[in-house]
């Protein structure tokens, strides 16, 4: 598995797909494939929603998932062993264990390791000791893991063997009660936006807002020629118009890059940022009518300096 993340605090269901969703749409490896997004309700119940495919833009996540205040997904390549639920398992009123590598892997007792980490926390373990007590007596195993109680703690960890591993990268930031922890491998960033990923899942917990911001578009949004490179947003903060300088745009009947990488993003007229993510969609007689890639109906921005929200 490439990337798993938890969180908790409020709209932790919000910010776990926030940080899925812009490592597929900057990171280039083994993402956007299987998905496993899981939450724990109010009332302690634990459900999960997967796919097999298309990474996270292709689950259906009930609106109140979002505003869950424990959350973790995992996600990898496509087509995995069902059932995919066994990648990120939960306990009702107990809570949930995400990872990467192999984090469902036999233990040296035949007992997955995120099971064993569950098991330990169902008998009042916290998830950090859970966790450090697993990986520590399976050190060479293929597996890193993070774990989520129902209190809202994060317990986090590589085994030995894992984290020697030179292409890792992980997140883990709390403060009061909102708390974060990332983990992922074989997913490889366009210089300087690796701190996306992080920045964007910590604002959504109601952390201090970062560099970063997702841009969401509408179905049918124009797209027309223009001396530069434009994205205007409307009120709401959403894409609203696409200008590019590209003259192919004014005559082209199928696949464009309808956002270029470096385009400036424009509100209330003034500049707020720059793409650091495209948008490849189909067009026709100057409009975007659906994105090709499903996860690229949202583009991710660096905000310029002086604007934070």
């Amino acid at each position: 598995m490439t990337i798993g993340i938890a969180a908790s605090g409020t709209n932790a269901g919000e910010s776990v797909l926030a940080a899925v969703r812009a490592a597929e749409l900057l990171g280039r490896g083994a993402i956007g494939g299987f998905a496993v997004f899981s939450v724990m309700l109010d009332d302690g119940k634990v459900h999960h929603c997967t796919t097999q495919t298309g990474g996270v833009t292709q689950l259906t996540i009930p609106d109140e998932w979002l505003l869950a205040t424990r959350a973790a997904a995992i996600s990898s390549g496509p087509h995995r062993p069902e059932p995919l639920q066994q990648f990120l398992p939960g306990i009702d009123d107990i809570g949930l264990v995400t990872g990467h590598r192999l984090p469902n892997l036999a233990g040296g007792d035949g007992e997955p390791l995120n099971q064993s980490v569950l098991r330990r926390m169902a008998d009042g373990q916290t998830p950090q000791h859970s966790v450090d007590v697993v990986l520590k007596a399976n050190s060479e195993s293929d597996a890193g893991l993070i774990a989520v109680d129902a209190q809202g703690c994060i317990g986090w960890g590589n085994s030995q063997r894992v984290a020697a591993r030179a292409d890792l990268g992980c997140v883990h930031r709390r403060e009061g009660d909102r708390q974060l922890a990332l983990q992922h491998n074989s997913i490889y960033f366009m210089h300087g936006t690796k701190d996306a990923v992080g920045s964007l899942a910590w604002e959504c917990l109601g952390g201090a807002a970062g560099r970063y911001q997702l841009l969401s578009m509408g179905q049918r949004v124009s797209l027309r020629t223009a001396q530069n490179d434009a994205i205007h947003l409307d009120a709401d903060g959403k894409i609203r118009l696409i200008e590019t300088a590209n003259p192919q745009a004014s005559y082209l009947a199928g696949r464009f890059t309808a956002i270029y990488l470096g385009t400036p993003v424009w509100r209330a007229g003034c500049v707020i940022g720059h793409a650091i993510s495209e948008l490849i969609a189909q067009v026709e007689d100057g409009i975007v009518l659906e994105s090709l890639e499903p996860v690229s109906a949202m583009v991710v921005i660096r905000r310029s300096a002086n604007v934070s929200s």
